[in-house]
């Protein structure tokens, strides 16, 4: 049992046995009180990540990254799987110096690829010889009016979130089958509960992926593989200069990142990551995080119609173009750079980028999966 249930049975009973007291029933509010504290201090299973071997796609920056340092703090073996050599070569390196002791291998792999993916997973096996977790981070962000968003916008956000997903989540069952259980992280989002204007693609993929973690979740269980949903809000990850953005590019990108490094509205990306594996640890079905992430879904659930009059009256303040020409994060900033009030969030972002690997790219169709390959290179390690 998780501890997230006993968590919500205890909320329960708590509720109905001050219910009862309220209308006099004292004898069944006592007991259902005492049911309360029992469930809260319930034992739960306590997972240890130590000598297990975890799977990150998307793993050589971002919040991939974060998770990737952290298994490697509590012992785990890991292999990280993205596109760029380079990248993944400047990962490894990383990772290598948090302890003498990290177990890694970096793959090179294009999950949207099957035979790709297939390999990858091949190659784990034959290296560590088991699969214990598999942490299905991996994807991208493209920002701009709905006009503006072409069908391929649409199915690159489907290939890489939705059809690899489902890839990768059939490799990994026959490995943790032979091993008696297994672990699967699906990293959706707020913007898999709650719509946010200027991103249809990116909640049309992640409200699908939301769907799919949590139906097969309950078939999973069948076979000891638990499944964790991940809700995250806002983190300080330094991913706004690899986003894709349509329309007025630079207002876009202005938005987008300032609200990714608030205080307050983000968080950062090493908590998150915590957050994430305590959940994973405790058996949870849902991560969600922060508070106001938590609050805004209740609020959307509850009151679904002043939610939608609050997104239309924030529609009528986004930027407005029609323009479909592609730019990445990199090449739409530098309006918000120069805005002085935007000085101490930029140092915030500036290290959130030096510390989980984001460096500028130019190339939209790659950072989006419409290209398997950079065009053109632009750092080196």
């Amino acid at each position: 049992m998780s501890r997230g249930l006993y968590k919500e049975l205890a909320l329960l009973t708590g509720l109905t046995s001050v219910g009862l007291l309220l209308l006099g029933k004292k004898s069944w509010g006592a007991a259902l009180g005492l049911g309360c504290a029992g469930f809260a201090l319930l034992p739960t299973e306590n997972y240890s990540f130590r000598n297990r071997v975890a799977v990150i796609t998307g793993g050589s920056r971002g919040l991939g990254l974060a998770l990737a340092k952290e298994l490697v703090h509590q012992g785990a073996s890991i292999a990280i799987l993205a596109r760029d050599t380079i990248e993944l070569e400047r990962a490894k390196q990383h990772l290598a110096s948090i302890s003498s002791d990290a177990k890694v291998l970096a793959v090179r792999c294009d999950i949207t690829q099957d035979e790709e993916l297939q390999q990858a997973f091949n190659q784990i096996e034959s290296h560590y010889g088991r699969l214990d977790l598999l942490i299905n981070n991996a994807g991208s962000i493209a920002v701009g009016p709905f006009e503006t968003m072409g069908q391929a916008d649409f199915d690159s956000q489907l290939n890489l979130q939705i059809h690899a997903v489902i890839q990768a989540v059939r490799l990994a069952i026959p490995a943790f089958r032979r091993v008696g259980s297994g672990r699967i992280v699906n990293i959706s989002s707020i913007g898999g509960i709650i719509p946010v204007p200027h991103m249809s693609t990116y909640c049309t993929a992640k409200f699908a992926l939301a769907g799919l973690s949590e139906s097969i979740a309950s078939e999973l269980a069948l076979d000891n593989i638990k499944v964790t949903t991940v809700y995250p809000g806002l983190m300080r990850t330094g991913s706004p200069i690899q986003a894709v953005f349509k329309g007025n590019h630079e207002k876009e990108y202005a938005w987008f990142a300032s609200g990714d490094v608030t205080p307050g509205l983000s968080v950062a990306a090493n908590e998150a990551a915590h957050l994430i594996l305590e959940g994973v640890r405790q058996g949870n079905a849902r991560v969600t995080y922060p508070l106001i992430t938590k609050i805004g879904i209740i609020g959307h659930a509850v009151l679904p119609e002043t939610y939608a009059f609050i997104m239309r009256s924030a529609a009528r303040f986004m930027p407005k173009s029609s323009v479909t020409l592609r730019k990445t994060g990199a090449e739409s900033k530098h309006w918000l750079d120069r805005q002085l009030w935007y000085k101490p969030l930029k140092k915030m972002q500036h290290n959130a980028e030096q510390e989980y690997n984001q460096v500028d790219k130019y190339d939209a169709k790659y950072n989006l999966g419409l290209t398997h390959s950079l065009a053109e290179p632009s750092y080196s390690i």
